[in-house]
């Protein structure tokens, strides 16, 4: 008998059916991969599954026998906990706290019994974190293994991860899988919500591909290939996983002398050619962030000498001084650094533009609209319409919301930080895309990722940095994971 059988599971929102009649199951003891692009239905059917929403139709059994889900506390009640991407964690609260937040009634409620029992729980698991430290203290994956100890301490049987690897380090990610297979072993079944194919073929048993609201397919991951699973996700075959179409020429577009941000980047040189997608690669904490921040002015760089098609930078003080020298960043965390989520697609499309919409102190809205319109066809943004609130589209697709904005004003500089993160599979391949096309339109890419298939693949060239230093300049020929990775750690490369 399946520990969990959900069965004909559809759900409805105004204008559109986000679950069309979906089966899943879960076996006793399995970590199973839910995968799909932003909007296929991953969420919603989780949150059914753990009392957020109720389903139009279909029904839910758990050992065999039916059950019906009213609130969070009703699926928790049952031994089903879900850890949200987005934590959800009460900062100014301590571990101990935030773990039997809830359970009061359960437990006496003085703070030293709390932290005594979070502390034998913590060490139960081998989480190495003070029970009475705030959790506003932490570090996002330290915040991570709150969120695994605050649902294991309601005796969980179902544990749903919504992408616990998007925002944590390399290590961090072998140390959760750890936690994951340890789980296994002790009988708790894992649904694991990922974009990286690779992580899911590392640590997961089967695999259910979701798309546009339908289920397309559930099998064993021994009987799967990556290719297989992207090609069910999308709905159509991609050859070429990292298209490449850019032509790089010798021609300088940016030049830069020793560059640097106090206190994270040391003086570094590089330049950037007409044509070319040029790489930054380092691990976490090497400076590349700062790097990005400082070229954008958000952290007031040093430097010797900048020149952008010909025309010298004196200064790069502020953002604003960025903009008007034609240098844009799209920032690796869109939500609170790229995006205002509680206005529209078209403000914030608008929002850095609007001296080219406004008449005297006026904006001009209907020109406005035909600004966002065009971007929405330009960048394929799917949205019911352009005054739709951000919040509510994809992730893919506020993070092309992100881009729009800046590409308004015609950059000549782009600089692209983790661009890709947190976003589905066809989001990402338009988005390599659409650096092809600027490249080749003369804009200059600069383009740092964590990820180190889509450097290899994509880059022409790439810089890679260790501790705030410049420490390689790889040449096309020589980019491989195997250099990268050795530069990354300070290690010369031949």
């Amino acid at each position: 008998m399946k520990l969990l059988e959900m069965k004909q599971i559809t759900k409805r929102f105004p204008g559109v059916v986000a679950l069309d009649k979906v089966d899943f199951d879960l076996e006793r003891g399995e970590i199973h991969a839910l995968v799909g692009e932003n909007g296929a239905g991953k969420s919603t059917l989780m949150k059914i599954l753990s009392g957020i929403l109720k389903p139009d139709e279909g029904k839910i059994f758990l050992d065999g026998k039916e059950v019906t889900f009213n609130s969070i506390l009703e699926a928790q009640s049952h031994g089903i906990s879900m850890i949200h991407q987005e934590l959800n964690l009460c900062e100014n609260l301590t571990v101990a706290e935030n773990i039997f937040l809830g359970l009061e009634e359960n437990w006496n409620v003085s703070k030293k019994n709390l932290v005594r029992k979070a502390g034998e729980l913590l060490k139960q698991l081998e989480f190495d974190i003070q029970p009475d430290k705030k959790v506003e203290e932490l570090s996002v994956s330290e915040k991570q293994l709150v969120s695994i100890a605050k649902a294991l301490s309601r005796k969980v049987k179902i544990l749903i991860m919504d992408e616990p690897t998007a925002t944590i380090t390399e290590h961090e990610v072998k140390r959760l899988f750890e936690i994951m297979r340890d789980l296994k072993n002790r009988g708790i079944s894992i649904i694991f919500i990922s974009h990286r194919l690779d992580e899911i073929f590392e640590i997961a048993d089967r695999v259910t591909v979701l798309r546009d609201g339908k289920k397309i397919g559930t099998g064993s991951l021994r009987d799967y290939d990556r290719d297989t699973i992207i090609q069910m996700m999308i709905g159509r075959k991609i050859s070429e996983m990292y298209p490449k179409f850019n032509k790089c020429t010798e021609e300088v577009l940016f030049e830069v002398e020793e560059f640097s941000v106090p206190g994270y980047v040391e003086p570094l040189s590089f330049e950037l050619r007409k044509g070319e997608i040029f790489g930054i690669a380092g691990l976490v904490g090497c400076g590349k962030s700062e790097l990005a921040l400082g070229l954008f002015g958000a952290l007031k760089p040093h430097f010797k000498r900048m020149v952008l098609f010909g025309k010298e930078i004196k200064r790069l003080d502020s953002p604003l001084d960025a903009l008007e020298n034609g240098i844009i960043m799209v920032p690796e965390d869109r939500k609170t650094l790229g995006l205002v989520l509680e206005l529209s697609v078209m403000k914030n499309i608008i929002l850095p533009n609007t001296d080219i919409v406004s008449r005297f102190i006026k904006i001009d809205w209907k020109q406005s609209a035909r600004i966002a319109e065009r971007f929405v066809r330009q960048l394929n943004i799917k949205t019911p319409s352009i005054k739709q609130l951000v919040k509510n589209l994809s992730g893919g697709n506020q993070q092309k919301v992100v881009i729009a904005k800046y590409l308004v004003k015609k950059p000549r500089l782009a600089v692209f930080v983790e661009p890709t993160r947190g976003i589905d599979v066809g989001s990402k391949v338009e988005i390599y895309e659409l650096m092809n096309h600027l490249a080749n339109e003369g804009t200059g890419i600069i383009f740092i990722s964590s990820e180190l298939p889509e450097i290899v693949n994509l880059c022409d060239r790439v810089m890679v940095m260790h501790r705030g230093r410049m420490t390689a300049l790889l040449e096309k020929d020589e980019i491989s994971q195997e250099n990268i990775m050795k530069a990354a750690v300070g290690v010369q490369v031949k």
